[in-house]
């Protein structure tokens, strides 16, 4: 690694590519079926939280 130089705005270090935020298929792991109940629990428990949550703000809204 080089050293790095001070800060000069007229002259800029140049500006490295940014990598892929996508993988290459060889890096993807299998998921487990157990991976894919407790996402499916967690999707559900987001669902019930977000429902509840337009509840209180319709209840909120009434109120005013």
């Amino acid at each position: 690694m080089e050293p790095r130089r001070p800060f000069d705005p007229l002259s800029p270090a140049p500006i490295q590519p940014l990598p892929s935020p996508l993988r290459p298929p060889s890096q993807y792991i299998q998921r487990s079926d157990e991976s894919v109940r407790i996402l499916k629990e967690i999707l559900d428990r987001l669902t019930g939280i977000e429902n509840r949550l337009k509840v209180i703000e319709e209840h909120l809204k009434t109120k005013r």
